[in-house]
C-alpha cells in the first residue's frame, strides 16, 4: 500500500519544487525589469548660472539614463535644505519638476529651469543642498508609471 503512494508523492514533489522555481524566476524577472532601471536613472540638480544656464534659470538639472530602456518621461521633487541642517525649504523655493523629454538607453538630458526668488538674505542659493526627494521614471514600454520615493 506505501509503494502505490510513491510515485504520486514524487510527482507531487517535482511539481512543487517547479511551482517554486517558476516562482522565483518570475520574481527575479520583475527585479530586473521594474526594480533596476528606475534605480539606473540619476538624477542631479544644482544651482550654477555661471555653469550652462542663464540667470534668469540657474537650477541645473540632468537626467542620465544608465538602463537598456528609453525614458519618455521623468519627474521629481526638489527639497533645497540649508547646509548641514535638517530643515526642508522646498515650501519656499519650489515643488515638482516634469520633462517629457525621451532618453535613449545610455543617453542624458540636460536643462535649465527658473529659480524662485528667496524672501530673505539669510539664505544664498549657491550654498543650499539641492536633493531629490521623489522621483518618477515612465519607460517607453511599460503599462504604468513607477513611483519611486
Amino acid at each position: 500500500m506505501i509503494e502505490s503512494f510513491e510515485k504520486p508523492l514524487k510527482i507531487v514533489g517535482v511539481l512543487v519544487v517547479l511551482i517554486v522555481l517558476l516562482f522565483a524566476a518570475r520574481m527575479a524577472f520583475d527585479y530586473v525589469y521594474y526594480t533596476l532601471p528606475p534605480e539606473q536613472v540619476k538624477i542631479t540638480v544644482r544651482y550654477s548660472p555661471d555653469y550652462k544656464c542663464r540667470l534668469d534659470s540657474p537650477v541645473h538639472m540632468q537626467i542620465k539614463n544608465d538602463s537598456k530602456r528609453e525614458i519618455i518621461s521623468t519627474s521629481f521633487s526638489l527639497a533645497v535644505k540649508k547646509d548641514k541642517s535638517s530643515e526642508n525649504l522646498t515650501q519656499l523655493l519650489a515643488g515638482n519638476f516634469t520633462t517629457d523629454k525621451v532618453i535613449q538607453a545610455g543617453g542624458s538630458y540636460e536643462g535649465c529651469w527658473s529659480y524662485p526668488e528667496l524672501k530673505t538674505d539669510k539664505y544664498v542659493p549657491e550654498n543650499l543642498l539641492y536633493e531629490i526627494k521623489r522621483k518618477k521614471v515612465v519607460f517607453s514600454d511599460m503599462k504604468y508609471d513607477i513611483d519611486l520615493l
